[in-house]
């Protein structure tokens, strides 16, 4: 007789730890690089958009301008100066083959400072990235490198931070290093979701996937459903897990999680190294469709066929997938760690029923191809061409497009393929315009795919033959657009605005609507100006402390977009 509940065990367990591909990395070697109580706002091998996060974030209370050290003795290797990404950051390598990274950062130390300022101003830019030579640029252990900022893309101010392998490159969790972080809370289950693998598993009369929430209750966790959980053939499991950590608000990641099925470890995966070449894999371990539709972001129990990420599996052989086969119940466990070892488990219920293949599995499209990790296509119509290449998708599907019309559009919009499927590596999409297209313009034709709120979002093209043409890694909506208007810069900021002050600079928003910028430059008094670039923001930033005072200075912004448009703006202002 089968067991009418589906339950759990205590929320918290005794802290345990993982130990397979363990490495005994230095404890106590590096310090933190910041002075005061390491509040952890972001954890290693977070799920982050398209890739897996490569350090820790450490928090900054809300603000800019904490000193950062050196967490050990080494040499600058590598300065960057980047609108977007870590912004300002430093590389420091040390003599016992690692690499330490502190992004996001504000400024930069002497003789820093004045390397990255001279590189500036002799190519009149802003981003530079130098490579000092090794040991021309020693620092100490505890020595102050920089302060803490906001600079690239953030979502506020804090330091990223990251431990590197010197000759991989791969980054490590820093937490292997023995610092002690306070953690007494155990993460938190929030969702199951189960996998009947389509035309060979079913679930609940259908070969479609189906979320579970979990719910917490008098010290257990239990799913949100009165019925069984019926199911036969091939079937995989994913779960939703967050966590925290003590004096932090921040929702973080995980660090390891087991799945078992009937008392046997099936799957399990911990974040202890990273490795950049294959950071594509994030949208086969989670489920993509789950995270794009109801923004829960589902861990995968199971190794989709075109997932090939090796760092975090315990068993790169290990598919994860169960086959339920006969008419039984089965038990299955899900843990969940952070790197504390607090812990969280659900117990529940598979109930297996041979006769559910009775019901018929899900149709497919009409019109339809089958593609596969193994196999791509190539499609070939006469105002578009679509090509996937084999090892672009990380799990069959069923491929379709479709046309329709775009007032906004110099092409019809062709919906291609399903925007909730994943893409590891780019397709190719070529458009044939429904207009004849000027020379003088085909420079300004570009892609351009939908977002979720209809608007247009270039990509960089070119043409071959008829054919506006790129490269991308999402399957949606696209179309083809000229764009024609250039830049628009506007001030933001000046010393003589009233009722406010931002400190003796001068700020100004640059936009683009459709291609994105290019590049700019700035003037002031008639010579170039080094004007900071905030992407995320759309701002340009100018020190002017070093200007003449009481008097007007005229500016001058000269902004291009990615196709050629440029817009050369003028104003002044007093100080």
């Amino acid at each position: 007789m089968f067991r009418r509940f589906i339950s759990a065990t205590l929320l918290i367990l005794s802290a345990s730890t993982c130990t397979y591909g363990q490495t005994d990395y230095p404890k106590n070697y590096f310090s933190p690089p910041l002075d005061s109580d390491l509040v952890v706002v972001g954890t290693f091998g977070e799920i982050r958009p398209d890739h897996f996060h490569t350090g820790i974030d450490l928090g900054t209370g809300e603000m800019e301008g904490w000193p950062v050290k050196a967490s050990a003795d080494g040499w600058i290797s590598r300065i960057k100066v980047d609108s977007r990404g870590f912004g300002k950051a430093l590389y420091i390598t040390h003599p016992n083959g690692f690499v330490t990274v502190y992004g996001h950062l504000k400024s930069f130390e002497e003789p820093v400072a004045s390397l990255v300022r001279k590189q500036q101003d002799k190519n009149e830019v802003y981003e530079v990235e130098l490579f000092p030579k090794k040991n021309e640029l020693k620092v100490k252990k505890g020595q102050i490198i920089a302060l803490s900022g906001n600079t690239g893309n953030t979502s506020g101010p804090h330091l990223h931070f990251e431990i590197r392998d010197e000759v991989t490159e791969q980054p490590i969790n820093p937490l292997l290093f023995g610092w002690n972080v306070p953690d007494n809370i155990a993460p938190v289950l929030k969702n199951l979701r189960i996998f009947p693998v389509r035309e060979a598993g079913m679930l609940d009369k259908c070969d479609t996937a189906i979320t579970y929430e979990i719910l917490p209750t008098e010290g257990l966790y239990i799913l949100n459903t009165a019925d069984f959980i019926q199911a036969s053939g091939s079937i995989a499991f994913g779960f939703e897990t967050v966590d925290q950590i003590d004096g932090s608000a921040a929702t973080l990641g995980i660090y390891t999680a087991e799945f078992y099925v009937d008392g046997q470890l099936a799957y399990q995966w911990r974040m202890d190294r990273l490795d950049f070449d294959e950071q594509r894999y994030v949208n086969a371990h989670i489920d993509y469709l789950s995270k794009v539709r109801d923004g829960y972001t589902i861990e995968r129990c199971h190794r989709l066929p075109g997932n090939h990420f090796s760092l975090i599996y315990s068993d790169t052989n290990a598919t994860g997938y169960s086959i339920f086969g006969d008419d039984a119940a089965h038990d299955l466990k899900f843990i969940a760690r952070d790197f504390a070892g607090n812990a969280s488990q659900i117990e529940f219920q598979v109930i297996a029923y041979s006769t559910l293949f009775n019901n018929p599995y899900l149709p497919r499209p009409e019109g339809s191809v089958l593609v596969s990790n193994q196999k791509g296509i190539a499609v070939h119509k006469a105002h578009l061409d679509v090509t996937i290449p084999n090892g672009a998708v990380f799990d069959n599907f069923f491929y379709t497009d479709h046309e329709s019309k775009n007032e906004t559009l110099i092409s019809s919009q062709f919906r291609i393929g399903n925007d909730q499927v994943a893409l590891g590596l780019p397709i190719t999409v070529a458009i044939k315009p429904n207009v004849s297209v000027a020379d003088s313009l085909k420079s300004k034709a570009v892609v351009v795919r939908m977002d979720d709120d209809k608007r247009p979002l270039a990509l960089a093209s070119y043409w071959e033959n008829d054919f506006v043409t790129a490269r991308t890694k999402k399957f949606g909506d696209y179309g083809v657009m000229l764009d024609t208007v250039p830049p628009v810069v506007t001030k933001e900021y000046v010393p003589a605005d009233l009722n406010t002050s931002r400190g003796l600079i001068v700020q100004y928003k640059m936009k683009d609507a459709l291609s994105g910028i290019k590049s700019y430059r700035g003037m002031i008094d008639g010579k170039w100006h080094l004007f900071e670039y905030d992407a995320k923001n759309d701002l340009l930033i100018a020190d002017i402390a070093h200007l003449t005072q009481n008097r007007e200075h005229p500016v001058e912004i000269t902004a291009t977009d990615q196709v050629g448009n440029t817009t050369i703006w003028k104003s002044a202002f007093w100080y």
